[in-house]
């Protein structure tokens, strides 16, 4: 597109009007990404997340996924934003901010949320930091980051405690070799994945035998459990690894059991749309 035939004061004017029609635009796309959500429409889709369908199905890049997904779940609690993002008053990024501020204090009232936006209208990235540390009196952290540097690595950097660099010091003398930071991170989730799926997929390997494959009330036997995960190992809708749950074909309410047949693995996010499209569950 070529402007260089727009007289100084028509640029002016001109993209100002566009502001406004991409501010339009970015609030009307947040109303679609939030009724999304609300149906929790991205696992019918087979996306494993909201965020997962932003940044593969919409296009959107990583960043800007969150940055408007963050706005989004805050418009559906706080609809007055939606005035003050399209005249500029709040920006996606110092929603942000404050989302992340009151999730690290653990601030769940919508009042107190409504008065933090407030103070921070109008302000750059910079100030609304300033303005959230006046608020507490605590640094934000610095960020963490993750970049690709091979075929093969990241590059990852992480914000840890002292207690915990004293207790990761601590297992490398136990260990008693050394070892580079790759080595000791996969020894221990190794650790802890074997002991997750221990105790939440009853994964021995010697399973006590069982009478029959199911237990009486809504309990499912560690058995069925077992013989479920080892079938499915992942969500059977989306294919989501993250955060499964054993779920009933046919919902216990309406009458199914707690066999194997009709027990599966769903991410909690298909669970929940697979509760709704029951209609056992609403949001």
């Amino acid at each position: 597109m070529n402007l260089k035939h727009l007289t100084n004061n028509i640029l002016r004017m001109d993209s100002k009007r566009v502001a406004r029609q991409e501010k339009g635009a970015t609030t009307l796309l947040l109303h679609h990404i939030k009724e999304v959500d609300r149906r929790r429409l991205y696992s019918d889709w087979k996306f494993t997340s909201l965020f997962d369908w932003c940044v593969k199905d919409l296009g959107l890049c990583e960043g800007s996924a969150h940055l408007r997904i963050t706005a989004a779940r805050l418009l559906a609690d706080i609809p007055e934003i939606e005035i003050k993002i399209e005249n500029g008053a709040l920006n996606l990024s110092n929603i942000s901010q404050v989302n992340q501020f009151c999730r690290e204090n653990n601030i769940k009232d919508l009042e107190v949320k409504k008065d933090i936006l407030n103070q921070i209208e109008n302000l750059t990235k910079k100030e609304t930091d300033q303005k959230l540390f006046s608020l507490t009196g605590i640094q934000k952290p610095g960020r963490e980051t993750k970049k690709r540097i091979s075929d093969k690595k990241s590059k990852v950097t992480y914000i840890l405690s002292d207690d915990t660099l004293e207790a990761l010091e601590e297992v490398k003398k136990l260990i008693g070799i050394q070892m580079s930071s790759d080595e000791l991170m996969k020894l221990m989730i190794g650790a802890l994945k074997e002991k997750v799926e221990k105790n939440k997929f009853k994964q021995i390997t010697t399973p006590k035998q069982t009478k029959g494959t199911k237990v009486s009330g809504r309990m499912i036997s560690a058995e069925v459990k077992r013989k479920v995960y080892l079938r499915d190992k992942k969500c059977v809708n989306c294919g989501s690894q993250h955060r499964l749950n054993f779920d009933h074909l046919k919902p216990y309410a309406l009458g199914g059991t707690n066999t194997i047949e009709n027990i599966r693995l769903l991410c909690f996010q298909c669970n929940q749309r697979a509760s709704m499209k029951m209609g056992l569950s609403r949001r």
